[in-house]
């Protein structure tokens, strides 16, 4: 009978009608407990909203005569609305990309400092700062003998009657640059 009179909802059991009345009491024992504190922050809102509501009525208005006049406007601005979700998006992307690389900088930074100091500890300073100064002297080496190599190469060009300006977008070392 109470269904055909509408008084009780057909998929429900009484069970779940005594969950429903639970959860009515406890959300207003809790509306009422934070009542007091809520009260301020309410009052705030609705004064706001008072005084802004007849400064943005006629720009409102306006603005709803332009979206009936022109509706290309609304496509105009959720297009906007998209590229702007889009940015923030892309921006959230880029901040945890930056975030990650700061991260990986600083553990290979303290990792060099932990193997520089192994190996100050197990070799000592003398033996370690000779090695780095052969390291040093190494690499200078070939950075010099690669320079002087394409130079070379470059110098190679300009000798045979080419152009000796800028080598952009050719190499005169061929295939034998190895």
């Amino acid at each position: 009978m109470e269904l055909v009179q509408g008084a009780r909802s057909p998929s429900l059991t009484p069970l779940e009608d005594s969950q429903r009345i639970e959860y009515a009491s406890q959300a207003l024992h809790i509306y009422n407990t934070a009542d007091p504190y809520l009260r301020p922050i309410r009052r705030f809102i609705f004064q706001t909203q008072r005084q802004i509501y007849p400064i943005l009525l006629p720009y409102l208005n306006t603005a709803a005569n332009l979206a009936h006049k022109s509706p290309a406007i609304i496509t105009v601005g959720i297009l906007l609305l998209f590229l702007l979700i889009a940015m923030q998006v892309l921006n959230f992307i880029r901040r945890v990309m930056v975030w990650w690389f700061k991260v990986m900088m600083r553990i290979v930074f303290w990792t060099v400092v932990v193997l520089l100091i192994s190996a100050i500890w197990q070799r000592g300073v003398e033996r370690t700062v000779g090695d780095l100064v052969g390291w040093g002297q190494e690499l200078s080496d070939v950075w010099w003998r690669e320079y002087r190599r394409w130079e070379g190469y470059q110098n190679q060009g300009s000798s045979q009657g080419r152009n000796p300006g800028p080598m952009i977008g050719r190499t005169n070392a061929r295939a034998s640059w190895r």
